[in-house]
């Protein structure tokens, strides 16, 4: 294992994954999680972390930027990325196209586009940097959710925001983790910067759940659409999964 303290206090350690154990490696060590009170990340070390950290000011990141970010309101939070999403989306489009996005975007419309929910299923890994993944990394943090802020850059996408709200900070990511951690029991999985994997307990099961999910993961990554089409498109190949993959270009 290798070890390293950010300026911010927080510790890290990190550690190879024998070939192919990546997955039990990572579960293991979850499990072991509320007894150690290490979190484990998948997809870097101690260096890379360090490094990327780094890139972002202090005030952003660790124990006192964590109390802040925790105080924010993770429903609120995903609706401005919402409104922000669609404003940059709808920019130069003429009305008939803007109402066209602003359906599409929306859970409402988005249920009608789709059919009965697909069983939970075990999802894909859709990493961009290299499968399987060779590292973990340990930080010390009671939930998940907190890496992004506890280690800014783990999770450092080019997003498509508005003029509103042009681009993501770590306690966004915070906040939308959280929102699906608590809905969905969502865990961060792996990291790499501009690709982001959860594993994930408790998939939606309704069309209304689904619907609402789909169109959330779109806005938080805009490149899905890329990947997988529209919302509705969304909902039918990933949301019902037991693993959601996100990347930005």
């Amino acid at each position: 294992m290798r070890e390293a303290v950010l300026p911010s206090g927080v510790r890290l350690l990190s550690g190879k994954i024998p070939p192919g154990q990546h997955d039990a490696v990572w579960r293991r060590l979850l499990d072991h999680h509320p007894a150690t009170g290490w979190y484990p990340v998948l997809g870097q070390d101690v260096e890379s972390a360090a490094v990327r950290a780094a890139q972002f000011p202090a005030d952003v990141q660790g124990p006192e930027a964590l109390v802040a970010a925790r105080a924010a309101d993770p429903v609120e939070r995903m609706r401005i990325l919402h409104q922000s999403a669609l404003e940059e989306t709808t920019e130069e489009c003429d009305e008939e196209e803007a109402s066209e996005w602003y359906a599409a975007y929306d859970p409402a419309t988005v249920v009608a586009r789709f059919d009965a929910v697909s069983p939970p299923a075990r999802g894909v890994h859709r990493e961009t940097d290299g499968h399987p993944p060779t590292q973990v990394l340990l930080v010390e943090a009671a939930q998940g959710y907190e890496v992004p802020v506890l280690v800014p850059g783990l999770i450092h996408p080019n997003w498509y925001g508005g003029p509103s709200y042009p681009s993501l900070i770590p306690e966004d990511h915070l906040a939308v983790l959280r929102l699906w951690h608590e809905r969905h029991g969502a865990e961060l999985y792996y990291a790499g910067g501009t690709s982001l994997e959860l594993s994930v307990a408790r998939p939606p099961t309704t069309k209304a759940e689904v619907a609402r999910c789909a169109v959330e993961q779109s806005v938080y990554c805009h490149d899905l659409l890329g990947i997988f089409g529209k919302p509705a498109d969304v909902a039918v190949k990933q949301v019902s999964n037991h693993h959601w993959s996100f990347w930005w270009d």
